[in-house]
């Protein structure tokens, strides 16, 4: 079981619950994290991922095998406050930023 944490200086934790301590740490952004969320998309080849959004205009996709970064989503201009994901026929990952717009990302 695991559990991600992020702050503001923009370093998400991975922590292994069972051993009640950080598994992984990631260098992911460069402000603020301001949302994070797994997700299984069923028809993606990837499996599981880790999604998070952050302060620095980015939104990114985590792998949750090794923690790698599968791609980062740029287009808000400014802060991205939340990102999440969409499943089944149209999946893909919706971001809202500091700008007022919603983004889809397919």
């Amino acid at each position: 079981f695991q559990l991600a944490t992020a702050g503001d200086d923009g370093t998400i934790k991975i922590w292994d619950l069972r051993r009640r301590r950080p598994s992984a740490s990631i260098p992911a952004h460069t402000n603020l994290i301001t949302q994070l969320k797994f997700a299984h998309s069923s028809s993606s080849q990837n499996g599981e991922f880790l999604t998070s959004s952050s302060f620095d205009g980015t939104g990114k996709v985590w792998s949750t095998r090794d923690w790698k970064l599968l791609t980062s989503l740029q287009g808000h201009e400014g802060k991205v406050m939340g990102i999440d994901v969409l499943d089944g026929p149209s999946c893909g990952v919706v971001t809202c930023g500091f700008d007022k717009t919603l983004k889809l990302w397919q």
